[in-house]
């Protein structure tokens, strides 16, 4: 019997008074062996990394230094370090108030300055409260209520233990045999990417270059050197926690392995940067992502109004919309992100036309931007009749497109009913109808102008 129960009453043995008596070893940054940040556009990024080890010994607390003040511990994993006892998030952090807690009830020197001879008296005190800029201290047997500012200072005896300057992760395990290099991967906040692009159109204006620059932020407390970065593009659902941690996890399993060209994932594009690069704390980064050398463009001109049956008897005049349209014939999904335009001047120079922004465009899709408001180009309807009907209105406009400029322009114009409609009569083809919406494509000759007549019946709805 006794050597039946002899294993396990070693290994209690073994996890009581020693499991934590070993020292504590520090790892900072400089053993890191490998990291790669995957990276979010919803201010967060997923950082995997290694570390060189030596072996533990049960129980030993092992700090890591340099890892993110934003780190989620419910997402930490830890592999290669044998099985965890315990991790912990240190975010204590050294400061001036943090050390005037850690001393309250204690004896301090207290140095005060003479504003006029700039002679400085110190004598021992004891802190008994801290509030707002002022703190309460005995002096002998008086309670003094001293300013918080430049004339006042407390000399403190030593730096607290458990007080560090830059947040850490601590953990202990049942210990390894030998060195190896241990795996770290968590979820922080702090890191986020945007894209932005810069489209240049050619001087006859039916051709376009687009450059695409992703921007990465760092505001995790934490310098990454040498990383390895892949970003993802789409809407991430932040579930609950739980779930939240197994789908991260497994996503940063599949991402740290993955490299070369964008890939689809799950339900989004990942896009692996070819280099390594370093992204300090409190940085933007700039890096190339996307670059098409040539893609047809189309300019479009648009105006829409509603058509609704009561009386309006203004002259409503507007400038249409510009608007720019391509197909993504890319081989690179785009990512959503903001777009500014440049077009060459008379003299070549180019100049800013208006900015946008893109949704996520896959290969194939359309892309459309709105550039602003045409100069050339004026629009000018009123409604000329109104009349009762026993179920419905008889409305007529008239539509008048005006282009001072030196060449033809089409005009795309939507006219919705908010009601069941019937065009009796136009002047002009209508060009097709959707549900509640007609259309018409307007020619617009330069210098000159083009009218559209139009008599629509609008039916009551049914009560």
């Amino acid at each position: 019997m006794k050597a039946r129960y002899s294993a396990p009453v070693a290994l209690l043995a073994t996890l009581s008074t020693p499991l934590f008596a070993v020292s504590p070893l520090s790892i900072d940054a400089s053993a890191q062996q490998d990291l790669t940040l995957t990276v979010y556009s919803q201010n967060l990024g997923l950082v995997r990394e290694s570390r060189a080890l030596p072996a533990l010994a049960p129980g030993q607390a092992v700090i890591i230094q340099d890892v993110s003040r934003q780190l989620q511990t419910e997402t930490l994993s830890i592999k290669g370090a044998g099985q965890i006892l315990e991790q912990n998030l240190n975010t204590n952090l050294l400061s001036h108030h943090s050390l005037l807690q850690h001393y309250l009830g204690q004896e301090l020197q207290l140095a005060r300055r003479n504003p006029a001879s700039g002679d400085e008296s110190q004598g021992s005190v004891t802190l008994l409260s801290i509030e707002g800029d002022r703190a309460l201290v005995r002096r002998d047997r008086q309670v003094e209520s001293i300013p918080l500012n430049a004339d006042w200072r407390f000399i403190f005896p030593e730096l607290p233990a458990h007080l560090s300057s830059k947040p850490s992760l601590e953990f202990r395990s049942q210990g390894t045999q030998s060195p190896a290099p241990a795996t770290f991967s968590y979820l922080t906040g702090g890191l986020s990417w945007q894209m932005d692009y810069v489209m240049t159109l050619d001087k006859s204006g039916k051709q376009m270059s687009l450059e695409g620059l992703a921007t990465l932020h760092n505001s995790t407390g934490i310098d990454f050197e040498n990383a390895r970065f892949q970003l993802m593009a789409g809407t991430l659902n932040q579930p609950a926690p739980e779930s939240f941690r197994k789908a991260n996890l497994a996503m940063a399993s599949m991402a740290a392995d993955s490299g070369g060209a964008p890939e689809a994932f799950e339900d989004y594009q990942l896009y692996t940067l070819p280099n390594s690069t370093s992204l300090l704390d409190q940085q933007q980064k700039q890096l190339p992502l996307v670059s098409t050398a040539s893609l047809p463009v189309t300019r479009e001109y648009r105006h829409e109004f509603l058509a609704m049956p009561r009386p309006d008897n203004q002259r409503h005049r507007t400038a249409p919309q510009t608007w720019l349209s391509f197909e993504n014939g890319a081989d690179t999904p785009l990512p959503g992100g903001a777009v500014r335009t440049f077009a060459p001047d008379d003299d070549g120079r180019l100049q800013f036309i208006g900015g946008s922004r893109i949704d996520h465009t896959a290969t194939g899709q359309a892309v459309e931007l709105l550039l602003g408001e045409a100069f050339d180009l004026s629009v000018e309807r009123q409604q000329t009749l109104l009349s009762k009907e026993y179920d419905s209105y008889l409305a007529e406009y008239e539509v008048l497109v005006r282009n001072s400029g030196s060449e033809a322009k089409l005009l795309d114009l939507s006219v919705n009913f908010a009601q069941p409609w019937t065009l009796e009569h136009a002047s002009q083809e209508m060009t097709h109808s959707r549900g509640g919406r007609a259309h018409w494509s307007l020619d617009v000759p330069a210098k000159d102008k083009t009218v559209l007549r139009f008599r629509v019946k609008l039916k009551n709805p049914t009560p």
